[in-house]
């Protein structure tokens, strides 16, 4: 090489223009040096590819590939669902290569859920059913979202963002619109496709339902002697709706369509209706009957019911909890159960005679203001409370501390009480300290977006368990949780209670501030200062994690 530059040397080592008769050689140079460098590139690939061989992702076993592919399980209103989104990424997973093709279908949780949307009409049936049957013999469970498209979503049936159904006077002119839950693909898979274990219909209107039934029935035609249908063998069942229709007949004036008498009997079930707001003003709802047959709630071994109407609907449907295990009590935008019934009947009734609810283990209030039902109820055998109130609003004694402390008491649950969680609440510290407290078989505390002054609430705790001495505050305690704390130092005042409390005790403890903010503690100063005081807690600080109230 040094005898091929030579004639060109004075060129390379100087900035003297080329003559005539060395631009050929020049250009020629060129093209050798970059056809060389192409070689050195293709070597360069064929080097990787060979390292590639001996790459450790080689030697992953499918089945932990398929474990790692389960962690991108999508969550789509709180359940394990696969959008279209989703969907696309499990796709693109399976071609990147044979073996992570073989991982993503042999890895069955992946294709157990799928989201359903209104475009999705008959023509759909094969391919939902094809997914689906890769699940093995996994539950599965699909969730019709009804109630709008995604921005992305291309429209169906003349490009309706939502369905019609009970929006009479939208369309005062033009013919009914179809039902869009109705024109689905979902009556003929609740009809004729795989086993079911969990469904949920997000509808627009309670009238989508009865015309969902409807679409059922008639696919199933006369012969109702075939085999069950998926409807008939689901185990858990929720149904949502935006709005609510009603239809005047008879002596009781106007009347709730629902078509709940045509649940089946689940063991799971979830009814959230909409909003009183949905119907005209100062329309009373209290008269209106939901339809859920008593039959089919003492069946339930899981009842969710959010109830945001006037009335004693849920006084009317509890008795019959007498086989639920896991009872969610959503107020809506009521917050209250018993507003305007002091003197109703029922109330009068269980204010003296407790309503028993014998096998309760786990009760969950949501977006509660005031939470006066547990006054009239008793859980003996009740094990974890959940309580979440009304963002934003202060919370007085006689809301929450009070029934809480009467329905505990009245329960004589309170030594078998082990997990307690207060959500969403504004609330005197004393007051709080009052309720706590008097809980001291805790195995699991939680306060999340909790309102209080934490150097006042843990400084009383101190202070208590100085007086006590050995009997220490929650002795059998393994987790605490103080979540979505405002971004100041009110979690120092939890440490030197931890530290305070010395080596006795050991368990997790778990902070988490609402915003990222200069001015916290951070989770090595927590560490730090525990280890300081010889404390036996292990700390951890994590992200916050937004709850929706109504969850």
């Amino acid at each position: 090489m040094p005898g091929r530059n030579a004639s060109i040397s004075h060129l390379l080592d100087s900035n003297s223009p080329p003559k005539e008769v060395e631009i050929p050689f020049v250009e020629s140079r060129i093209r050798d040096l970059l056809d060389r460098i192409s070689e050195l590139r293709k070597l360069e690939d064929e080097l990787e590819r060979h390292r590639s061989i001996l790459s450790p992702v080689r030697k992953i076993p499918r089945e932990v590939l398929g474990y790692i592919f389960a962690f991108l399980q999508p969550d789509e209103y709180d359940e394990k669902v696969r959008n279209a989104r989703g969907r696309m990424e499990l796709v693109n997973l399976s071609l990147v290569c044979k073996l992570w093709r073989e991982a993503a279908f042999a890895t069955h949780e992946l294709w157990t859920g799928l989201q359903i949307k209104t475009r999705h009409s008959p023509k759909s049936f094969k391919s939902v059913e094809a997914w689906l049957s890769r699940s093995g013999s996994l539950a599965r469970r699909l969730q019709y979202q009804g109630w709008y498209l995604e921005s992305d979503d291309p429209g169906t049936f003349d490009n309706l963002q939502m369905c019609r159904c009970g929006d009479q006077d939208a369309w005062p002119r033009q013919e009914p619109r179809p039902c869009l839950l109705a024109m689905s693909v979902m009556p003929h898979l609740l009809t004729n496709g795989p086993p079911l274990d969990h469904l949920t219909l997000m509808c627009n209107d309670t009238e989508c339902f009865q015309h969902f039934m409807e679409a059922m029935d008639s696919l199933r035609g006369e012969n109702v002697a075939a085999r069950p249908r998926p409807w008939d063998t689901l185990k858990s069942l929720s149904i949502k709706f935006r709005d609510a229709s009603l239809q005047t007949g008879g002596h009781l004036g106007q009347t709730f369509i629902s078509r709940f008498e045509r649940i089946p009997r689940v063991q799971s079930l979830e009814v959230h209706l909409p909003s009183q707001s949905t119907f005209e003003y100062e329309f009373d709802p209290s008269h209106l009957e939901l339809n859920i047959l008593p039959n089919l709630i003492e069946n339930l071994t899981t009842f969710t019911i959010c109830c945001p109407w006037a009335g004693p609907h849920l006084l009317n449907l509890l008795p019959h909890c007498r086989n639920v295990e896991t009872l969610t009590i959503n107020f809506g935008n009521s917050g209250s159960a018993l507003w305007g019934l002091e003197y109703h009947p029922l109330v009068r009734q269980y204010s003296v005679s407790p309503l028993v609810l014998s096998k309760l283990v786990t009760l969950r209030i949501r977006m509660g203001y005031n939470i006066d039902l547990l006054r009239i109820l008793k859980a003996p055998r009740l094990v974890n409370l959940d309580i979440s109130m009304f963002p934003r609003e202060a919370t007085k004694e006689e809301h929450l501390v009070l029934p809480v402390s009467t329905f505990l008491e009245q329960s004589g649950c309170i030594p078998n009480l082990r997990s307690f969680r207060l959500h969403a609440c504004c609330i005197d510290a004393e007051r709080l300290f009052y309720l706590l407290s008097s809980l001291p078989f805790l195995t699991s505390l939680t306060l999340d977006d909790v309102e209080t002054s934490m150097h006042s609430l843990w400084k009383m705790f101190k202070n208590l368990d100085t007086n006590r001495g050995a009997d220490l505050s929650f002795s059998n305690l393994e987790k605490l949780e103080v979540l979505q704390v405002a971004p100041d130092y009110q979690l120092n005042a939890v440490v030197d209670y931890l530290k305070a409390r010395g080596p006795s005790l050991k368990f997790q403890f778990v902070a988490s501030y609402k915003i990222q903010a200069p001015d916290v503690t951070e989770e090595k100063d927590i560490r730090q200062r525990l280890q300081f005081g010889n404390s036996g807690v292990q700390a951890s600080v994590v992200p916050a994690v937004r709850h929706m109230y109504y969850l």
